[in-house]
């Protein structure tokens, strides 16, 4: 009687480990094409909001003073409209998003949530907001402070919750020129 494996032993040792790294690799693929489709998604809604500005769309029968990202809280944005032209000197309107109601009449066009729970706002900002017909870009820092000065940019860090920077996590540099990146 000799000692050793046999053919079909090593064979299902074979076939369990390769079946076992398969899985592995996928779900690990899986959840980082996740990070990465939430940075896309967030960096297309921004565009999406200098889009609604640049064509002046019309919400609610209204062409609004523009359209803005507003952060909500570290899993959370929203897209919003500025006042109606028809009502408001755009000129002469508050760029920030009130969703009291009480400072203007922002309306809140759609609120993101990520759709994976493992990410979240690394840096935290107030505002991007796109007055047309240019677009002009205002952008609010988390103080509040309203900047449209050449060449000032906003730097948006998402990244994943319990990770380190800068490996788990990707900037979108957005400038007051109108470029995203």
């Amino acid at each position: 009687m000799s000692k050793g494996f046999t053919l079909i032993e090593v064979v299902v040792v074979a076939g369990i480990t390769g079946f076992i790294t398969t899985m592995f690799l996928i779900n690990f693929s899986r959840s980082r094409i996740n990070f990465i489709e939430e940075v896309n998604t967030f960096k297309s809604k921004i565009r999406i909001a200098q889009t609604k500005a640049t064509s002046s769309t019309q919400l609610n029968n209204t062409i609004r003073c523009g359209y803005g990202v507003r952060y909500i809280n570290n899993q959370s944005y929203a897209i919003y409209a500025g006042e109606s032209t028809s009502t408001y000197d755009c000129s002469a309107q508050n760029k920030d998003y009130d969703p009291t109601g009480s400072l203007n009449n922002d309306t809140s066009v759609e609120t993101i949530n990520f759709a994976d729970a493992k990410v979240e706002f690394k840096s935290v900002f107030r505002a991007i907001y796109f007055e047309p017909p240019d677009p002009k870009t205002f952008i609010i820092d988390s103080g509040g402070s309203v900047h449209n000065e050449p060449n000032y940019a906003l730097s948006v860090t998402l990244g994943k919750i319990g990770g380190t920077c800068p490996q788990d996590c990707k900037t979108i540099n957005v400038f007051t020129s109108g470029k995203i990146e």
